[in-house]
């Protein structure tokens, strides 16, 4: 025993295991509902891709996911995953906190400099049967609880010592110092209302040129991004929270909550009350997601 604390003393801060907050298994192939740039400030996120393929945005990198990809993401970033089909790609996510490997800030799980999604080759199919287990055992058993917890830091320090592979393409390789600014001018004023003339001020160039150039880097416009960023919030606040969708619609930046309700079904792919509802239902742990 007292070398298993050794060990453990060896890997966390305060010789403490992390804690699984959440779990959930998204179904492969039924009909797709976008989860835009979004972030949480409490906790990361570790993902298993089981099955299809897509893309996983990250601040400002992409990288190509497929089945067996393990996807990480450190508390804070803003991130996405997207299906490169009309149906959902198949992942067990799974939501941690109180992470603190040594050497590292809080809540992270790999290096920032270090690349966010790796293959997990022959670990895959343990992978996804550990996975399995802590879905099929999260119930109100004190033992089975226990075990969740037991199960979730192992799939945790796992994932951790996966080897990376360099693939990820940096977004600002190709586009100018000006799509970070402009990024970052958005994330700071998303819910406020944004006109391009405003956002081109701030940042003392032409509209035309800063919609040219933010559209070339990153496939959206300036106005398109931040809308997916409300709608990225909007879901987090769905499914964290308890605030109506007029509440909602408002903390976002709408006032009116029949254009909130008509954007967030053209983006998702359902209203915001049924995307509450299915998420619920596939969700074993706690909302918090803040």
């Amino acid at each position: 025993m007292n070398e298993a604390n050794a060990a453990l003393a060896n890997i966390f801060e305060g010789n403490r295991l992390p804690t699984l907050v959440y779990a959930n298994r998204q179904d492969y192939g039924r009909e797709k509902h976008d989860r835009p740039m979004h972030g949480h400030d409490s906790l990361c996120e570790l993902l298993l891709c089981y099955r299809g393929f897509g893309t996983y945005n990250i601040d400002s990198f992409s990288y190509m996911i497929q089945e067996g990809d393990l996807i990480y993401y450190n508390a804070g970033e803003l991130h996405e995953v997207v299906s490169n089909y009309d149906t959902e790609i198949g992942t067990y996510c799974f939501g941690f906190s109180d992470v603190h490997f040594r050497g590292m800030p809080k809540n992270h799980f790999i290096p920032q400099d270090s690349p966010h999604v790796r293959p997990s080759q022959s670990m895959f199919c343990f992978l996804r049967d550990l996975a399995e287990q802590i879905l099929d055992r999260y119930n109100s058993n004190p033992f089975d609880q226990v075990t969740v917890q037991l199960l979730g830091a192992s799939l945790l320090m796992l994932a951790a010592q996966m080897p990376t592979t360099p693939q990820e393409e940096h977004i600002s390789d190709t586009a100018s110092q000006l799509t970070t600014r402009i990024k970052e001018y958005i994330d700071a004023h998303y819910t406020e209302p944004l006109k391009l003339e405003n956002i081109a001020q701030a940042l003392s160039c032409s509209v035309p040129y800063l919609a040219h150039t933010f559209k070339d880097a990153t496939g959206y416009s300036p106005i398109q991004y931040a809308i997916r960023r409300r709608i990225g919030l909007a879901q987090t606040l769905l499914i964290s929270s308890d605030y109506s969708a007029t509440r909602i619609a408002t903390m976002v930046g709408y006032d009116n909550t029949n254009y909130f309700n008509s954007l967030f079904t053209r983006i998702v792919g359902t209203t915001p009350i049924r995307y509450r509802k299915k998420y619920l239902e596939s969700l074993h742990g706690e909302r918090d997601q803040i």
